[in-house]
């Protein structure tokens, strides 16, 4: 789970959240970082440093050191990063430094590597500064590079995938330092434009629904496809279905109340009921009815109450890691717990991100109340997902499957609640399949 997080980090700070139709990304960015504790060191200077050097540079070259306070899964404080790239062929460390927040309990420190040409990383440090003035190092495993050779990176958390191109391995220095250096070699970079989803302003709109915005973006042409995504999450996390079902269909992409762009001050209590009806509203604004739609995990709750209360707006229906209820007969026993405790942790806080945080943690573990008896009412054609190793539980996913009458059940091997994200390309076959009636695969 904390690499899951490290790599959503640095997609964020990649991004930017720049609200521009179109972001410039280099084609071979690649990182390394590790997680160190850092409780015991509150309030305390902290100076992270590595050593690093480039050569057979090109215009696109680019190498960054970060740092990123960590007081919880929710609370992140903001990044403190190097300005400038290393521009010679020189030996330099660079370092980042600041103050220790009194609440952080970790400490995130990686490097990321843009462009083309070899790039050297060497010594890596995490140091705190004691009473009397002077710096301590905290140990990091393998901080030098100086073991591992088939595996220089082992132990640190990496990007997903190594870029086309690039390479790492372990090389001789040259200086009078000696020892070995981090070696990444890329060749094949290039800028890439990609759309910015989920703050593109040139095709983003808000319809009011009820004194409330609701954020949208339509892509592509041809039967319309309605997408809504999980709890607190937005647009942004169909990044990777978007590019993919907008070439067949007309992608009509949501921020859910109170999520993403629709913001919700209200203090009301949320349900998938009033998304439901939310979407209704959205539906009739855009003249659309029989609309195709796509949900994951609340998104999918929120599709299996349109397809119940409102069915002529519902087309073919797909459901990824939906619920019926929060109970342990549905939803693994783990997830329940930490559900309860991170709400108790939000009711303490009187910032509003918290409380509308609060606002859907609540939602989430006392509902969908849906049952089993009005899943009889779906006359959709109707493909029912989930992972394997899912937080909903495989009986619940094939109960829900086996009572709506026109439906399909298939549940990924070896995967997980977020197969979206982490096997885009598996789920969108599989979406595509279904909604084109070609024989879908059983993966």
């Amino acid at each position: 789970m904390r690499a899951i997080k490290f790599n959503i980090l640095l997609i964020l700070i990649i991004l930017n959240f720049s609200a521009i139709a179109q972001i410039k990304v280099t084609s071979n960015t690649f990182y390394f970082g590790t997680i160190i504790n850092i409780e015991k060191f509150a309030g305390k200077d902290y100076r992270y440093s590595l050593e690093l050097k480039s050569t057979e540079t090109d215009s696109l070259k680019k190498i960054v050191i970060q740092t990123r306070q960590v007081i919880n899964k929710d609370k992140m404080l903001d990044a403190n990063a190097t300005k400038d790239s290393v521009k010679d062929t020189l030996w330099h460390q660079i370092n980042v430094s600041n103050k220790i927040n009194l609440k952080a309990k970790e400490m995130w420190l990686y490097a990321t590597f843009e462009g083309n040409g070899n790039f050297f990383a060497d010594n890596l440090k995490f140091e705190v500064k004691t009473e009397d003035g002077n710096w301590k190092e905290v140990p990091i495993k393998n901080a030098d590079f100086e073991k591992h050779d088939k595996n220089p990176l082992k132990g640190f958390l990496t990007s997903a995938k190594i870029p086309d191109g690039t390479t790492i391995s372990l090389q001789p220095r040259t200086d009078a330092v000696k020892g070995k250096a981090l070696l990444i070699k890329s060749t094949k970079a290039a800028i890439i434009w990609k759309t910015n989803y989920g703050s593109n302003r040139r095709t983003g709109k808000y319809c009011n629904v009820n004194g409330i915005k609701i954020y949208y973006e339509i892509y592509g042409t041809g039967e319309p496809l309605l997408l809504l995504h999980g709890n607190g999450q937005s647009i942004v996390d169909f990044t990777k279905q978007i590019p993919t079902l907008a070439k067949h269909y007309q992608v009509i992409a949501v921020d859910s109340r109170a999520q993403g762009k629709s913001i919700d001050n209200k203090s009301n209590k949320l349900s998938y009921d009033i998304f439901a009806a939310d979407m209704k509203v959205l539906l009739d604004s855009l003249h659309l009815k029989k609309v195709n739609i796509l949900g994951w995990s609340d998104g999918g709750n929120t599709a299996l109450i349109m397809a119940i209360k409102y069915p002529e707006y519902v087309g073919k229906l797909i459901v990824m890691g939906a619920n019926l209820n929060p109970t342990e007969n549905a939803v693994e026993k783990s997830m329940l717990n930490q559900l309860k405790k991170d709400f108790k942790m939000l009711q303490l806080k009187e910032d509003a991100e918290s409380m509308q945080m609060a606002r859907l943690l609540l939602m989430l573990s006392t509902e969908p109340n849906i049952k089993v008896e009005d899943l009889h009412k779906v006359n959709s054609k109707t493909l029912v997902l989930a992972g394997e190793k899912d937080v909903i539980k495989a009986e619940h996913t094939k109960l829900i499957a086996s009572n709506i009458p026109q439906s399909e059940l298939i549940i990924f091997k070896r995967e997980t609640h977020m197969i979206p994200n982490e096997n885009a390309s598996l789920f969108n076959q599989t979406v595509l399949d279904f909604l084109n009636e070609a024989d879908v695969k059983h993966p």
